[in-house]
């Protein structure tokens, strides 16, 4: 019997392959690498860059490789000690990442890094260029030669030919240069370093700076021979000093214009294919957009600030705050006077910015505890204003000033004690509200105890830096350091 075509059931096909048990195991170990290479890509970009045991980790290569180099240098004694120290702070670095202390190691490993970089620099008839952060206000940023990204600032930061500087219009900074200089990055302000010159040989030392726009000032040390110089220039405007000054340059991008005062010394100023003219203590010059310098006007003085005593101690009694009195003497024509007062040394975010006052003093009624940074500056009737005078600080603390029966001396660590050309830059950390001395300077101490100064050192060869920490119950803590002044 014929059956139908349409009533036959459709046939089922069926196929297979052979996996073996090498094939199964070697699919499951490459899925296993895949995902723990993407795991530990993750874990690298999401948690590890960046972190402060990256940071800790970079800073230990970096030293690890500069020591590598310095390594072959010619052996001369000051050659000889630098690689000593960097090889010492290389392992206290290591040891403090073994113990997870990533900043102390990321600290110990930029120390090290220093000074292998020197010995190498002195090796080859160079002498060492050292440039970094001396002080940090609010956002400050760095972007270095060649990179593209901002990444934070941090104080004691090294810096090189070619970094920029950039302040957050509520932010300042300083950086202390190879030859004492100290810059001040005023609040909106862009800055590059442009060149870092110094010859062993001939003791000639040059900086030159680019500031691209806001505003800086410059504190420059005596030169140690003819043909030193620091330099700031803006795009139309070319501000030299050769001598111990102080001096501001401000440049206004969107109006294309220059500004440079003069507070001590005395600076060159030169501008397009004009003569270059000499503006002394107390004068100021301004540059517009096509090179045009205007008239060398005068700087008025300062106001001297009469009360309170700089450091003065205000106590809380009963629980009332006290209310502090300040006061300054008057500037002739000055028609008013701005007065600010701040938590941190810079002003770069002042928590009381007083304008317009017509009277050389002023009253802080229900002052809170804490420490007080205040400055005033005079203005005139056409709206110009004098420099701001020296800042003072004042105090305000609970209790007694002496505790009864205190017979504790204050702690005192000495945590940085880096040299740069004639001066030591220190930081450390002491007692909130002690009178520190160093080097027979008062020395400012912030309210979480630490304290950052910058010392001349008097003659070549070894210098007798000493500390005196006395608490308010008149307990003294005593040490001291040798800064080595290299003679070429």
């Amino acid at each position: 019997m014929a059956t139908k075509r349409g009533s036959e059931k459709p046939a089922v096909l069926l196929d297979w392959f052979n996996v073996s048990y090498r094939t199964i195991v070697s699919i499951g170990l490459a899925i296993a690498i895949v995902l723990g290479a993407g795991s530990y890509y993750a874990y690298l970009k999401f948690f590890y860059e960046g972190s402060p045991k990256a940071e800790a980790r970079l800073a230990i290569d970096q030293a690890e490789e500069a020591l590598d180099k310095a390594g072959p240098a010619v052996q001369q004694d000051a050659v000889t000690e630098l690689k000593q120290a960097a090889q010492r702070l290389l392992a206290d670095a290591q040891r403090q990442y073994d113990a997870a202390n990533f900043q102390d190691a990321r600290k110990a490993a930029v120390e090290s890094k220093l000074n292998a970089d020197k010995a190498i620099s002195i090796s080859r008839g160079e002498s060492a260029r050292e440039v970094q952060f001396y002080r940090i206000e609010g956002d400050v940023k760095v972007k270095r030669v060649r990179e593209l990204i901002w990444i934070d600032a941090e104080r004691g930061m090294p810096l090189s030919t070619g970094d920029q500087i950039k302040t957050s219009s509520r932010a300042s900074a300083q950086i202390i240069y190879f030859n004492g200089t100290i810059t001040t990055v005023k609040p909106g302000s862009l800055l590059e370093i442009k060149d870092l010159y110094d010859n062993p040989a001939t003791r000639v030392q040059q900086v030159r700076e680019q500031l691209r726009e806001g505003r800086i000032s410059s504190s420059t040390q005596e030169p140690g021979a003819a043909g030193s110089y620091h330099e700031v220039a803006t795009q139309n405007t070319v501000a030299k000093s050769e001598e111990r000054t102080d001096f501001e340059v401000a440049f206004d991008k969107d109006r294309e214009r220059t500004q440079v005062e003069v507070h001590t010394g005395r600076a060159t100023l030169s501008a397009g294919e004009k003569p270059a003219v000499t503006v002394s203590a107390q004068q100021r010059v301004n540059v517009d957009a096509s090179s045009n310098l205007s008239k060398i006007e005068p700087v008025p003085l300062a106001p001297a600030m009469t009360e309170p005593a700089d450091q003065k101690i205000f106590l809380l009694r009963d629980g009332q705050a006290p209310t502090v009195e300040l006061a300054w003497e008057a500037v002739e024509k000055a028609g008013t006077y701005r007065l600010q007062i701040s938590a941190q040394p810079l002003f770069a975010e002042p928590i009381v910015d007083l304008k317009n006052l017509k009277t050389t003093g002023a009253t802080l009624p229900n002052v809170k505890e804490g420490g007080y940074y205040w400055r005033v500056a005079a203005v005139f009737s056409d709206s110009t204003e004098s420099p701001w005078s020296n800042p003072r600080k004042f105090k305000v603390v609970s209790g007694k000033v002496a505790q009864q029966g205190d017979t504790s001396p204050p702690p005192l660590v000495i945590d940085d004690f880096l040299v740069f050309a004639s001066q030591v830059i220190i930081r450390g950390k002491t007692e909130p509200g002690v009178l520190l001395t160093v080097a027979g300077s008062k020395v400012d101490v912030y309210d979480d105890g630490t304290f950052t100064t910058v010392v001349p050192l008097k003659h070549e060869g070894a210098n007798r830096v000493e500390f005196v920490a006395q608490d308010m119950a008149g307990n003294e803590t005593r040490a001291d350091r040798t800064a080595t002044v290299d003679s070429y």
